[in-house]
């Protein structure tokens, strides 16, 4: 069986029976040496930068200079002025959105992004475009949600002003063609921004080499702390732009009447910054450097093994590019919700993501509500893969149990419950707990697919849920659905107790001393306590608006 030597450098995984984690495109964990480098700063070094004359100061302020030296190299830059510290990817993206102006981006021009973008490379360069009056473009995916590169070169032209995309999905895995897409965009004299949030912990980048304008990452995401992340640009570039925030640290010159700003770097950087994350990231560039090779095939090892398992389950798709990828896999389920897979999945110690990763419109193009994706990491094993697949059978097979009911939409006079909370009440052992939540979804009556809109869907739960409230005589009826089976089964537990109640008595409900009340509150994650509380909430508020 194949060994990981890296793991060991985790204490994640030192304590007995550690999650299986495989979410590391959320966040990766960290190694001893990086945690280590913290706790050295804060115990020993702990001092501000670029102020103090005295001798912890000056010290500090060169480690902290040096490790900007060390993400130049690591990257490929051509000078460490070309290095901006700040909060992370969406910061980055954020700090060049804002300082771009009617200069770089002339009203008329075009924007172009790809249709695989994440929320921070997309919303930023929308309401650019709004605020300059330029036109936001998107470079199509296929129905594989692969990009089509000739469709994607054929939309830049002489009006294309920037083009922003990642260089690697952060939902599918794919890697991004960017040397034709930069290419071109060169060509045409648009700027050029890379998203590497999910790139710089998987692949070794050099920003000269593909000549991009702007290139930005995380540092949480690659084995580094989080609230720290770094932009790239061109330093010609960079001198162009405004700074970004005001305050201490970024001025040359302060009088009541003007103010005059920093050179590059610090323009960019005011306020004191995050000193020890940016310890930790240098801990973490070492890491990656050092090891390099050996992450690269321990993540090809596991991702193949990965690929074979999830391809031998009927019923599963895959999505997105799996020769062109980093060790990441987004799958779906033939006729089951990824929410209810990854809720049974995580009673079983199991931690995937489930959910639209945020790319909502790559979602929607592929006509899907959300996928799994399991993401790994030079820290994971064969063993958590195989944990991982035998557990994901399980699920399957536990959901398909409760598929061969046939559905029928129902009037708002139909009785809608069973006396669910008496059997949530009796049944001890959290598989069974969540076979009887399914049972009750399944004989949830559905709501008719034409209410299924804006005006009916709650906000702020994982899985879409749509809501219907209606008050006759004082007396609530409700009607709810969602494509997940447990959520429509918490649905129906809740529709249970509160049918039929007076506005008063709806709003006086206490959900968290009912959910402890049924043996519920141990068996919710926060998020899914959460949207049960978006629920609820948006029933009190119709209760009280018709008061």
């Amino acid at each position: 069986m194949f060994e990981n030597p890296l793991r060991v450098l985790f204490p994640q995984f030192s304590g007995e029976n550690p999650v299986v984690y495989l979410d590391s495109a959320a966040t990766s964990h960290k190694p001893q040496v990086v945690i280590d480098r913290i706790q050295q700063f804060y115990t020993q070094e702990n001092a501000n930068v670029h102020r103090s004359s005295h001798v912890m100061a000056a010290r500090t302020t060169a480690q902290f200079e040096a490790v900007r030296q060390q993400v130049q190299d690591f990257i490929g830059a051509k000078s460490s002025k070309e290095i901006i510290w700040t909060k992370g990817a969406t910061e980055s993206i954020n700090l060049v959105a804002t300082c771009l102006g009617a200069k770089q981006l002339k009203a008329g021009s075009e924007i172009l992004i790809s249709g695989l973008e994440h929320h921070a490379n997309l919303v930023p360069w929308q309401q650019v475009a709004q605020r300059l009056d330029l036109t936001l473009k998107i470079m199509p995916v296929d129905a594989q949600g692969i990009l089509d590169l000739k469709q994607a070169l054929a939309l830049i032209n002489p009006s294309t002003a920037l083009v922003a995309m990642a260089q690697v999905s952060n939902a599918l895995g794919n890697i991004n063609p960017l040397t034709d897409i930069l290419t071109k965009a060169r060509s045409v004299g648009a700027l050029t921004l890379v998203d590497g949030a999910q790139a710089v912990s998987h692949l070794q980048v050099n920003v000269q080499e593909l000549d991009c304008d702007f290139y930005v990452f995380s540092g949480h995401k690659m084995y580094g702390p989080t609230g720290i992340g770094v932009l790239y640009g061109k330093q010609s570039l960079l001198e162009q732009l405004p700074p970004y925030q005001f305050g201490g640290e970024m001025i040359e010159y302060v009088s009541y009447s003007h103010s005059s700003f920093q050179i590059l770097p610090y323009k960019f950087e005011a306020g004191t910054p995050n000193i020890a994350g940016v310890m930790g990231l240098g801990a973490a560039v070492t890491f990656i450097q050092q090891h390099r090779v050996l992450i690269a095939q321990i993540e090809q090892q596991l991702y193949q093994y990965l690929i074979s398992g999830l391809q031998t389950i009927d019923g599963v798709c895959l999505w997105g590019e799996v020769v062109n990828s980093v060790a990441l896999q987004s799958f779906t389920v033939q006729g089951l919700s990824q929410q209810d897979i990854v809720i049974l999945l995580n009673q079983q110690n199991i931690a995937i993501r489930a959910g639209h990763h945020c790319v909502m419109p790559l979602m929607q193009k592929l006509g899907l509500e959300g996928t799994l994706r399991v993401s790994l990491a030079c820290y994971n094993t064969i063993e958590e893969i195989e944990c991982f697949l035998h557990a994901f059978k399980l699920a399957i097979a536990q959901l398909s149990k409760t598929t061969n009911c046939e559905l029928i939409p129902a009037s708002l006079d139909e009785p809608l419950f069973l006396p669910l909370a008496n059997q949530i009440r009796e049944v001890r052992g959290w598989d069974q707990v969540y076979r009887q939540i399914m049972l009750a979804g399944r004989d949830l009556p559905r709501l008719p697919s034409h209410l299924h809109c804006r005006e009916t869907a709650v906000f702020g739960c994982e899985s879409q849920v749509w809501l219907q409230c209606q008050l006759n005589d004082n007396s609530l009826t409700l009607q709810g659905d969602s494509p997940s089976k447990i959520v429509r089964g918490l649905l129906a537990i809740i529709f249970e107790v509160l049918a039929g109640k007076t506005a008063q008595q709806v709003i006086a409900f206490n959900l968290n001393e009912y959910l402890a009340e049924l043996g519920l509150a141990n068996h919710l994650s926060q998020s899914r306590g959460n949207g049960l509380v978006a629920v609820v909430q948006k029933i009190r508020q119709f209760c009280e608006s018709n008061l």
